[in-house]
């Protein structure tokens, strides 16, 4: 949902999901195989597993990638240059959106404490300068002052119609807004 606000906005977004040890590179909603790619990226060359000091290259000008990269000093050096958007939610939604990814991409069952580990490590990135939070809350319901913040902190000169780019992204496909 973020990368389609991001798209609204200007930027490009290659479909990269990012992560210390490997990256996946998403299909496109409705490409060939795109069930089959979802569930077994290895499988379709779409998953490498590099160190993310190597993965980061692919992000170009412009771009956007997307992860849920833990919060570390060694994490913090990497993306020093980038400017980062951290995503939350309340956990009941957290542990219901990783149950509609599971049924949706046919992957196997996630383990639920590491994950939830995780997300308590990405929370740590808020408050460091060079980061925004946001809530996907803030995107659904679409909280205008919210994503007018999120262009003054993406240095935006030309301001957008916040209302519009939320309703605009909404209405796109997105691999976390997966309706079953």
């Amino acid at each position: 949902m973020c990368a389609n606000i991001l798209r609204e906005l200007g930027f490009k977004f290659n479909q990269y999901h990012f992560g210390e040890k490997k990256y996946e590179k998403y299909p496109e909603p409705g490409a060939v195989n795109y069930a089959e790619k979802i569930k077994n990226p290895l499988a379709f060359g779409l998953e490498k597993r590099v160190p993310l000091e190597e993965s980061l290259t692919l992000i170009e000008d412009s771009h956007v990638g997307v992860g849920h990269l833990m919060y570390s000093r060694k994490n913090q050096s990497l993306l020093k240059e980038f400017k980062k958007i951290v995503l939350t939610r309340p956990r009941h939604e957290i542990i219901e959106s990783l149950e509609r990814w599971e049924r949706y991409s046919g992957r196997k069952k996630t383990n639920l404490d590491h994950t939830l580990a995780r997300c308590d490590s990405v929370e740590k990135w808020i408050g460091d300068d060079d980061v925004f939070h946001m809530t996907f809350k803030d995107m659904k319901e679409i909280d205008t002052e919210k994503i007018d913040r999120l262009q003054d902190f993406l240095k935006i000169n030309h301001r957008y119609d916040s209302k519009k780019i939320c309703l605009n992204a909404l209405s796109k496909p997105s691999i976390t807004k997966i309706i079953l």
